[in-house]
């Protein structure tokens, strides 16, 4: 008669096969998942590798404007420098100095506002998610803006006491 304990049916060694299977599965599952978070981790890199050279690519286009903004000034100057040339009237001279000291100040102040737009709205764009939301809040913002009238008065007669 055959040994019912050494035999490959025994429940024994099913017991240790399925233990063995479970473990390999186990350690292939780990596998994974170490692989799934060195992609995810992959992934963040380049995100945030973008997101940088991103802003940096808008720095460079800032300062590229700057640049030829000046350029434009200074060639501005040099022109009105010979029209001024032309003028004999100090008072006009005066005047148009005056006039474009002020010019530059707006433009200046515009150039100011434009990076600091910027530099406000880029936090906000900088996911996917981020930009979708931002975009829902200011078009539910618009909606508020365009029907506040009719929102009001729903509120009033929401709120009002009966006649």
């Amino acid at each position: 008669m055959q040994n019912i304990w050494n035999s490959n049916f025994s429940p024994f060694f099913r017991c240790e096969r399925l233990e063995e299977q479970l473990n390999d599965l186990t350690e292939l599952h780990q596998n994974e998942i170490l692989n799934l978070k060195q992609e995810l981790a992959s992934m963040e890199e380049k995100i945030a590798y973008q997101s940088y050279e991103r802003a940096r690519d808008i720095q460079e286009a800032l300062e590229a404007c700057q640049t030829r903004i000046s350029k434009m000034e200074l060639q501005q100057q040099q022109q009105q420098v010979v029209q001024l040339e032309g003028l004999e009237n100090a008072t006009a001279r005066n005047l148009l100095g005056k006039l474009i000291n002020i010019l530059l100040a707006v433009m200046a102040v515009l150039l100011v506002f434009v990076s600091t737009v910027a530099n406000c709205v880029v936090p906000l764009m900088k996911t996917r998610n981020r930009t979708f939301s931002t975009l829902f809040l200011v078009a539910f913002i618009a909606f508020l803006w365009k029907h506040w009238d009719a929102l009001f008065s729903y509120v009033d007669r929401l709120f009002s006491p009966p006649r």
